[in-house]
């Protein structure tokens, strides 16, 4: 019991104990609302969304519920095991925030945005949607990344699930991306779609989805240089490219424990993620 309560102190210090951390929590809500922005574009163009997104679209239709809510369920399950299993520093004010408003971002702008484009759904909207889609994406995930208070609950799965068998998080990445797009295809019908040769019955699934797996890495980091790093005043010179590796490497060096956290400050080792005054 003490040790339990020990973490628990160490994890309250540590979520409310940052800098300037009512900005940081701000602005965090404020990317998921933009998040759910880019993905309802990604949605309307009709040439597919992210992996997790598009699994979560398709069982929510098929189980005749609403996107939003499917979402924070699933999200609620995911955040129950990483919560039993994960590094507390995984888990913060921005998961939550992340775990309950992106859903139902998307679903509000996609009810906003469908009936003004109904009846103009050519390539000459569509394509723009897609591209100001992926820009409006990657830079709400860059703001949210940024802010540093928790990963969504889908990235900290796939962090759990390499630590525990050992294979890198890109990988796993990789992995638990066509795991996702396959259940969303065999529940929504659309794999038997495939079977049938018939591609037009696939749902959520596309071009859409393929660029986001290989562009949204860079223009993600692009935007931490040059936008989101700036308005944090954060350095992130040492900080690796690969975003995967920032959101976990960001989680420990916030809620390192202080035996190592002392051996830091004794080595005068610096710390990249310090917010400068």
């Amino acid at each position: 019991m003490s040790k339990l309560k020990s973490e628990a102190y160490r994890y309250m210090k540590d979520m409310f104990t940052q800098h300037h951390m009512v900005k940081r929590v701000i602005l965090s809500f404020i990317s998921i609302i933009i998040m759910g922005f880019g993905i309802s574009l990604f949605s309307v163009s009709g040439f597919g969304v992210d992996p997790f997104t598009s699994m979560n679209m398709n069982v929510a239709s098929t189980l005749g519920i609403g996107f939003g809510t499917y979402q924070l369920i699933i999200n609620a399950v995911i955040l129950l095991y990483v919560l039993i299993v994960a590094h507390r520093g995984l888990i913060g004010v921005g998961t939550v925030i992340n775990m309950i408003g992106c859903g139902y971002a998307c679903e509000l702008f996609q009810s906003l945005i469908s009936p003004v484009v109904e009846n103009h759904y050519t390539l000459a909207v569509r394509v723009p949607l897609l591209l100001i889609g992926i820009v409006t994406l990657c830079f709400a995930c860059s703001l949210f990344f940024t802010a540093n208070i928790g990963v969504g609950p889908y990235d900290a799965l796939g962090f759990m699930l390499s630590r525990s068998t050992k294979l890198k998080y890109k990988w796993v990445r990789v992995i638990t991306d066509i795991t996702v797009i396959l259940i969303g295809l065999i529940v929504s019908g659309g794999f038997a779609a495939i079977l049938k040769g018939n591609f037009a019955e696939i749902k959520n699934i596309g071009i859409g989805t393929i660029i986001t797996a290989f562009c949204m890495g860079p223009l993600v980091n692009a935007f931490n240089k040059n936008v989101s790093a700036r308005i944090f005043n954060v350095d992130y010179e040492k900080i690796s490219k690969d975003i995967a590796f920032f959101m976990i490497k960001g989680a420990f060096a916030k809620n390192a424990r202080p035996e190592y956290v002392a051996l830091s400050e004794r080595n005068h080792a610096p710390n990249p993620y310090r917010i400068t005054k």
